[in-house]
């Protein structure tokens, strides 16, 4: 009786992901210090994410931050003095994530997906705070097809308070010297600076304010 076949197993990448110690396919943490070596123990690169650029400024604190990426050709920036803790993750192609000097971040999840996400300096982010530049899964008109729910930069001004717990989505900006309420929800963007940003949805509920450390 002759056998069957033999049916090999599908080939598999050696590791679905690979951490920043090995600097394969172009994909790096740079900047002076102690900080690089920090970040590039705690982040990951997807098997087969390629040329993406990872730069950390002087005086750096990992406060348990995990960096994932998967893409190609994506930057995360991370500016002066910066501690930051959490989750930020870059998927696509191209994105830029910027997080300017002197932010405080206690366990922030930063999702760009498709589209940018930049903090100016001189923020503070409480724990529980997820900022993200897409729902990721799509939303479609039934009739048309057209995605009702496409992905949108995300801006957030200099010298900003997030309170814990708030929802900052995708085409959200928030102005230069704002506060964000515990538990708020952005879902659109704001204009005018200085302002307490409240409630679910957020809506300005007071002008003219300024917030110390």
């Amino acid at each position: 009786m002759s056998r069957p076949p033999l049916v090999r197993p599908r080939a598999r990448a050696w590791l679905p992901w690979h951490p920043a110690v090995l600097p394969l396919r172009g994909n790096r943490v740079r900047g002076p210090g102690l900080g690089p070596f920090l970040l590039r123990a705690a982040t990951v690169f997807d098997h087969g994410a390629t040329n993406n650029r990872i730069t950390v400024g002087p005086g750096f604190r990992n406060r348990g931050l995990v960096v994932m990426v998967v893409g190609h050709g994506n930057e995360l920036r991370i500016g002066a003095d910066v501690a930051w803790g959490g989750l930020i993750t870059l998927y696509g192609d191209g994105l830029v994530v910027e997080i300017g000097d002197r932010c405080d971040a206690k366990g922030v999840r930063l999702i760009a997906h498709h589209a940018d996400v930049r903090i100016g300096a001189d923020c503070l982010l409480a724990k529980g705070i997820e900022v993200r530049s897409s729902d990721i899964h799509k939303l479609r008109d039934r009739a048309s097809g057209e995605r009702l729910n496409p992905p949108a930069p995300v801006a957030i001004g200099r010298h900003v308070w997030v309170a814990s717990g708030a929802f900052i989505g995708k085409g959200v900006t928030v102005p230069d010297g704002c506060v964000v309420g515990a538990r708020a929800v952005l879902t659109r963007p704001f204009t005018e600076p200085d302002c307490v940003l409240a409630g679910q949805p957020a809506r300005v509920v007071r002008q003219g304010v300024v917030w110390e450390r």
